[in-house]
């Protein structure tokens, strides 16, 4: 594997998590996974950004990424919807801010894009959301009881988060692209519910450090 590694990705790689107490985002201690693949000789660039979809990933990819492995980190953000307009009109349907057929094309493109700097794509799948806490934060922004209507059950969040998994992989798998597997590793530690923030979408504290314990020797 080559020595330097840019990573692709949102919220999550970036390092944020939400702090209760003051009720926002803050970054847990951003250098903590450069710092430690510094330690094994790895060379990290982050272009990490909150809110960023599977598009921020393609308009990212420079010549400068050339002879680097790249980890591609994407799918929270692209499956989310606009919950205030899903609660206005429950019965209508709504996309997500990147549709599923969408997402899987872009993927694979930015897989093959990556290929075509000469640089080795790096797959991750999704880090495994808490359905019961992402719909209580939801509801604190848009009216509960409407978005329930739409969705049908609460785990209906869980579902559709894991089909996004589940193209990330599919697309993985048809373009031969190398997978880690972050989410099976995550899925088996008993305690996960405990590493999740407010928001049941970012890692707190204790998450981004099993994070860093799991994926640094996957990559080192």
């Amino acid at each position: 594997m080559p020595r330097k590694l840019t990573i692709l990705g949102d919220s999550i790689m970036k390092g944020v998590m939400y702090n209760s107490k003051r009720d926002r985002y803050m970054l847990y201690n951003d250098g903590w996974f450069i710092e430690s693949a510094l330690s094994g000789g790895l060379e990290i660039n982050k272009h990490c950004r909150m809110g960023a979809t599977v598009e921020y990933g393609l308009e990212s990819l420079s010549g400068d990424m050339k002879d680097s492995a790249v980890l591609i980190e994407f799918g929270g953000n692209d499956s989310n919807f606009d919950w205030g307009i899903v609660a206005g009109a429950p019965r209508e349907e709504h996309a997500a801010f990147t549709p599923p057929e969408v997402f899987y094309r872009s993927y694979k493109k930015l897989i093959e894009a990556i290929r075509r700097i000469g640089a080795e794509p790096i797959a991750m799948n999704l880090i495994p959301i808490n359905a019961e806490s992402f719909f209580k934060w939801i509801s604190r922004r848009a009216d509960g009881e409407r978005v329930l209507e739409w969705l049908g059950d609460e785990n209906m969040l869980y579902r559709w988060h894991e089909y996004y998994n589940r193209t990330v992989e599919r697309a993985a798998y048809e373009t031969g692209c190398r997978l880690i597997d972050l989410r099976g590793r995550l899925l088996l530690d008993r305690s996960y519910a405990t590493m999740i923030c407010g928001d049941g979408l970012h890692p707190n504290e204790k998450g981004h450090e099993l994070i860093r314990k799991l994926l640094l020797p996957m990559l080192v």
